[in-house]
């Protein structure tokens, strides 16, 4: 049997955008790390559950309050805004409510675990994804590569020392989820929005491009500077993330602490896929009709 040599070119030019990855793998799910929606929590800059107390010449530019506590010290001789205020107990309530609600979202699927124990972020290079730790530290500079959403999930807690500070996101895209307390040492700087269900502590002149909210436990503030947030509606993913789905890893690449590495070609690919295929069949039909049709 005699087979066309167009057939033969088109089944080749199949089997070869096959083996090369080219053809979609249409089982793989990728991860969305996904904005929450801070609703009334919004305008806030900080948040405490129990007291807010502050030390130095503080300056906070974003809205300041307290519940179900009350109490608020330190103000003077810190400074909260323009447009910033200290805001009463009920809008501080609704606003607490929002904060919980938006740290029980940032509880979405990992797209990297890190070992047991502690993990250091220095020295990382990371492309948008959930990370998941026991506990995070940062003792200096964290790169934050790409363009999406950061979600930084401790199961305990989180401390900046040294010369921590983190460079290459919009602050609004960056999220520290902490199920205890976080603790930013002595003159760090972070970006980002802090969410701890217990407290947070500043250290002498530590900065924070950002928010920092405390659900039951107290905020204290030395001589700091936080520099409230104005962001912009996330778009909604198409898919949710969910703790089973898991998103193919890319290994070995340099400082990339095993994050998802997600091809934004994709969409281009299917189509040039399609065309290559759509091409062959063509021509595989009229070469067996050729070869085979009755005569």
């Amino acid at each position: 049997m005699k087979i066309n040599k167009t057939l033969a070119v088109s089944i080749i030019l199949i089997m070869f955008l096959a083996m090369a990855g080219i053809l979609p793998n249409v089982s793989a799910r990728q991860l969305y790390a996904t904005s929450p929606t801070l609703g009334d929590a919004e305008s806030f800059s900080v948040l405490g559950g129990e007291t807010i107390t502050n030390t130095g010449d503080t300056t906070i530019s974003g809205d300041v309050g307290v519940s179900s506590g009350s109490a608020i010290t330190g103000f003077p001789p810190g400074i909260v805004g323009p447009p910033g205020v200290i805001q009463d107990a009920a809008t501080t309530a609704l606003a607490q409510i929002a904060n919980s609600t938006a740290f029980d979202f940032l509880d979405q699927g990992c797209d990297v675990t890190y070992p047991a124990g502690v993990k250091d972020l220095v020295g990382e290079t990371l492309v948008p994804g959930v990370y998941c730790a026991d506990a995070f530290e940062l003792s200096g500079t964290l790169t934050l590569s790409g363009s999406g959403v950061w979600i930084f999930k401790s199961a305990s807690t989180l401390i900046t020392s040294g010369t921590a500070n983190v460079v290459g996101s919009d602050p609004c895209n960056v999220w520290w989820r902490v199920v205890s307390s976080a603790t930013l040492g002595t003159n760090t700087s972070l970006i980002g929005n802090i969410l701890a269900l217990t407290s947070i502590s500043l250290a002498t002149g530590a900065s924070l491009d950002g928010r920092a909210f405390a659900q039951t436990g107290a905020v204290t503030l030395d001589d700091n500077t936080i520099t409230g947030l104005i962001c912009l509606p996330q778009p909604a993913p198409t898919e949710q993330p969910t703790q089973e789905a898991t998103a193919p890893a890319v290994s070995g690449l340099p400082e990339s602490g095993g994050a998802p590495i997600r091809n934004q070609s994709f969409p281009w690919s299917l189509v040039i896929v399609s065309g290559f295929s759509f091409i062959a069949l063509v021509f595989g039909v009229r070469a067996f009709r050729n070869n085979y049709r009755t005569k």
